[in-house]
């Protein structure tokens, strides 16, 4: 900022003003003398002080003066009066940081990293170091006693004595048991205490971990949305002036939540897909000087984790493509049962249920969701039938940092009732506005395009049918649901905007190769990922291992001999049931699962399952071995079924299962069954296995390979249905297809 003053975002500019953040936005973009921002902690900031003198010479129109507003009022006269000399207290505790000083932060947390990455995979070490900066800022004099302490099993406790908000003592500290080792443990608190915190607000080194690391947390849970992204939803659906609720249902690390808390929303709620995610994002919330609530759950109408609730504002960037658990294909979908191979449209139809009538979602999905064939195609009928779609708008591609496949921003509402549906969709096409590129290469939003989006929007919202195009028919249009009926429903906006249909066929032809040159380059990267995991526990494994039997690490026990049930009976309020049917590889299915009242479980607390167990069946088909998560604790183990529970800490389960999943451990369950009719195999014999055991650190990191492996097999799933639709798009492509109009061959004025 050139002058003092607090400073400002545009939209503190457009609520003290009293105008709506697409005004401020025109002022902005129409106004050369319009003050220029700095940026501060990543975000653009005005000088209040140059904002009011800017307003001071724009009297406020007749029509939009305040009943205590007297003719001649100027909106820096409001802008005063409303308390703009002053800025919000989240914009004025921002620190802003030097290139320099974050150069020499970003340094000290590479040299922290190097020492952990002995016994820690990077995710890992990644949550360790946002928790110490969590404890460091939360609770400075707890760190102060930390880094004064001479053992690291003292240090630890400490640590672990921290709670963080709706989660109890959540900071997964290790101990002294490690290969690290007590002093470097304390080598590291050290390093980390010598980092400069008045340099930067906690915030902004958070972020710096997050825009470090975030290859780490993958799709799954823990993915960054682009602050530019982040900025248009929020412009596009939050109103400074309405107090709103705001839900993100997949909110990975919590951007879009501390982005609509920093907005004024009246509460903030987000469901995490995991515990990590969890974590990450209320370290992220709380360092940001915000308040959120956030619960575990997952893409499900029934047990999600906020299916109790329903909100005025959603905004999510869910994971892309991903499958949703067994239990959800069984749930009341309201437009029809996603395929669980793609939760694409499960997110969709949980931002709708998730409204409260005249609610309004903006979630991102990849460009197929607008086009592909199948039940998403039936889902994506019934959702413009039902009126809840508002817009689709196509952004730039190469924006994201993990992924290069084209997005779009889906615009929903609820419809009230007794209200008729609305009869158009608005569809803007911003896919050719490419911004200039970071210095990651990735393409960025730009303010003038952002501005342009919101602008359209706001006026297609509020202005009804009196709202014209005003020359941007190659950018924006508003369509009636016939036409998307004759188009068979296909969303993409291409299709709709200043395009003819051999334009939208070779656009739908080249977004599918872009979403395959992504898969391949995401398989290469996986594949990159493994070779150098496996790089790294060549010879070490081998050399630092231990071979024990399973018995001496593991509680081996045996599911009872029968319980009373009903085959085949399904009680929501009962305790659930694990048969051997329910045990794949590697997790446990939620589908077809029989149930116990109340009365039959209370004499089966011996058999209940804890995450971390790992469950496979005793007789049948063997060889299956699932993990159970946390969703799944307190299911009990039914007849045919054995329990296999980690009872030593060098342990980890999920290193566990896949170990007895291996073509090795499988060979030795086949060579120790009995019977030839039902093989079955004893706990006896189970305890009897040897398992190689390295170092716990070593474990986590071949686990990793294993999961980035079984990505990469998604991944190549996806490849080939990308593929097929590619082939799909042949014919109509060089446009050998039947005209709709073409009745009768014999007419054509074809020749031969």
């Amino acid at each position: 900022m050139t002058e003092g003053g607090e400073g400002l975002s545009l939209t503190d500019i457009a609520e003290l003003a009293g105008v709506g953040v697409s005004a401020a936005s025109n002022w902005r973009r129409r106004h050369a003398d319009f003050p220029t921002p700095t940026t501060v902690a990543g975000q653009e900031l005005f000088a209040s002080a140059e904002i009011a003198r800017w307003l001071d010479q724009r009297k406020i129109a007749r029509n939009g003066l305040g009943p205590d507003e007297a003719p001649g009022t100027t909106y820096g006269d409001r802008f005063r009066r409303n308390g703009g000399a002053a800025a919000p207290a989240a914009q004025a505790t921002a620190t802003q940081t030097t290139p320099a000083a974050g150069r020499e932060m970003v340094a000290q947390l590479w040299e922290i990293m190097d020492l952990l990455r002995g016994d820690l995979d990077r995710a890992s070490a990644t949550e360790f170091l946002m928790s110490l900066l969590y404890v460091r800022s939360t609770a400075p004099e707890i760190w102060r006693d930390v880094t004064e302490q001479r053992y690291w099993d003292d240090a630890s406790l400490l640590l672990r004595s921290i709670p963080v908000h709706d989660l109890g003592p959540p900071l997964s500290i290790p101990d002294a048991r490690t290969t690290l080792g007590g002093q470097q443990w304390l080598q590291v608190i050290q390093l980390f205490d010598q980092i400069d915190l008045a340099a930067a607000d906690p915030g902004t080194l958070y972020e710096a971990l997050l825009n470090s690391f975030h290859r780490d947390f993958g799709r799954r849970g823990g993915h960054f949305t682009p602050r530019p992204v982040i900025r248009l939803m929020t412009e596009i659906l939050l109103d400074p002036r309405e107090s709103s609720t705001v839900y993100d249902p997949a909110c990975g690390s919590g951007e879009l939540l501390v982005a609509a808390a920093q907005q004024g929303a009246a509460s903030v709620s987000g469901q995490a897909l995991n515990e990590r995610s969890q974590r990450v994002s209320l370290f992220n919330i709380i360092l940001h000087g915000a308040k959120a609530n956030v619960r575990l759950g997952g893409p499900q109408v029934t047990d999600g984790a906020f299916t109790d609730r329903q909100f005025d504002i959603i905004l999510t960037n869910p994971p892309f493509n991903l499958p949703i658990p067994d239990a959800a294909l069984d749930e009341p979908w309201p437009y029809g049962v996603p395929p669980r191979s793609d939760a694409n449209f499960a997110w969709l139809q949980l931002a709708v249920t998730g409204l409260k009538p005249g609610g309004r979602a903006a979630v991102l999905m990849p460009n197929g969701a607008s086009f592909t064939a199948g039940a998403n195609a039936k889902i994506r009928q019934a959702m413009v039938d039902a009126g809840v779609i508002a817009g689709i708008i196509a952004l730039p591609a190469g924006m994201f940092a993990d992924t290069g496949i084209p997005v779009s921003l889906w615009l929903l509402q609820r419809p009230e009732a007794n209200k008729p549906t609305p009869p158009e969709i608005l569809f803007i096409n911003a896919a050719a506005e490419n911004g200039p590129p970071n210095r990651d290469g990735k393409r960025l939003l730009s303010p003038e395009l952002q501005d342009r989006i919101v602008e359209t929007y706001h006026g297609w919202r509020d202005l009804g049918d009196s709202w014209r195009l005003d020359g941007a028919e190659d950018f924006s249009r508003s369509v009636g649901i016939p036409e998307i009926q004759q188009q068979n429903y296909n969303l993409e906006p291409q299709r709709y905007v200043g395009a003819s249909s051999a334009t939208t066929t070779s656009a739908t032809f080249e977004s599918v190769q872009r979403e395959l040159d992504e898969l391949t380059n995401r398989t290469d990267r996986v594949r990159h990922e493994i070779a150098d995991r496996v790089s790294t526990l060549h010879g070490r494994a081998s050399a630092e291992k231990r071979n024990v039997y399973l018995g001496d690490i593991c509680e081996v026990q045996a599911g009872p001999g029968t319980v009373d049930r009903t085959l085949g009976h399904f009680v929501e309020a009962w305790d659930r049931l694990v048969l051997p049917r329910n045990i794949k590889t590697g997790y446990l299915s939620h589908k077809d699962l029989d149930t116990v009242q109340p009365q039959t479980a209370a004499k089966l607390t011996k058999y209940a399952l804890k995450p971390g167990d790992v469950v496979c069946a005793r007789s049948g088909t063997l060889g299956r071995h699932g993990l159970v998560r946390a969703e799944e604790a307190g299911w009990l183990m039914g007849p045919g079924c054995m329990r296999i529970r980690p009872s030593a800490d060098d342990v980890d389960p999920t290193y566990l299962v896949h170990y007895l999943n291996s073509p090795e451990a499988q060979e030795w369950i086949k060579d120790h069954s009995r019977g030839t009719a039902i093989p079955n195999i004893s706990t006896s014999a189970m305890k009897t296995l040897v398992v190689p055991l390295p170092p716990i650190a070593a474990q986590r990191e071949i686990a990793a390979a294993v999961d980035a492996i079984t990505i990469e097999i998604e991944q190549h799933k996806q490849a080939v249905a990308a593929t097929m639709r590619l082939r799909d798009a042949i014919f109509p492509l060089t446009g050998a297809v039947v005209s709709p109009s073409m009745t009768n061959p014999k007419n054509s004025s074809s020749t031969r």
